[in-house]
Parts: structure tokens; C-alpha cells; sequence
């Protein structure tokens, strides 16, 4: 990859070393999905998260999460942006917002953690 954004390509690398290191296929993929074109990218707004993931559930978005939508749950989402609606929301409704660095540390081996694609 050699895209000319030096976040993505830091966050790129740490997906790639989590995965060879804790041996966890998940962080391969989300790898994967952070690379697509702009056209492709994930982009996933806080109402699906609600839908899909349960009350104290781990979800990573290897792309931007956006605010439209309700937030009823208390999750922890990982993400590689968040609009400023969206992390309010999150906050608000009791759960926390992290950059896919923390998430990544938070939750080495994967296990438990919801990927959307």
C-alpha cells in the first residue's frame, strides 16, 4: 500500500503485526477492509452498530463511523474515524469510542470482537 496518509499506513502495519503476533485472523481482515479504494471504504453508522452488537460488545470498524441512528447499548467500538455525532452518541449512551491502536491493545487476541465489513 502506499497511500500518502501516514496514519493509515501506521495503523496498516500494527493491524498486519497484531495478526502474525497473536496469531488472530481477525486483525488480517480488518487490515484488508482499511485498504480498499475510497470508493469501497466502511463507513457504518451508530444505529446499525445498535442493531448488530450486544450491551457491552466490542465492534471494530476498519473505517469511519457515522452518527445517524440511535445508540441504546453500551458497546465499546474501535474504529479508524468517527464523525463527531457519532462519538457523542457512543459516549452518551455509556460506551466508549477508541482509535484501532487502543482497540488493537485493548483486545489482543481478538476473541469476543465483532468486525464490520
Amino acid at each position: 500500500m502506499t497511500s500518502p496518509n501516514p496514519l493509515l499506513r501506521k495503523t496498516l502495519v500494527l493491524l498486519e503485526r497484531a495478526r502474525k503476533e497473536q496469531r488472530a485472523p481477525i486483525w488480517g481482515l480488518a487490515s484488508n477492509l482499511l485498504r480498499r479504494s475510497a470508493v469501497a471504504k466502511v463507513e457504518v453508522n451508530v444505529g446499525r452498530i445498535s442493531r448488530i452488537v450486544d450491551d457491552g460488545g466490542a465492534l471494530l470498524v476498519p473505517g469511519k463511523v457515522l452518527g445517524t441512528g440511535r445508540m441504546e447499548k453500551k458497546v465499546v467500538v474501535g474504529a479508524f474515524s468517527f464523525s463527531t455525532a457519532a462519538r457523542s452518541k457512543i459516549i452518551a449512551s455509556g460506551g466508549s469510542v477508541m482509535s484501532i491502536e487502543q482497540f488493537v491493545r485493548a483486545h489482543p487476541k481478538g476473541s469476543g470482537v465483532k468486525l464490520v465489513g
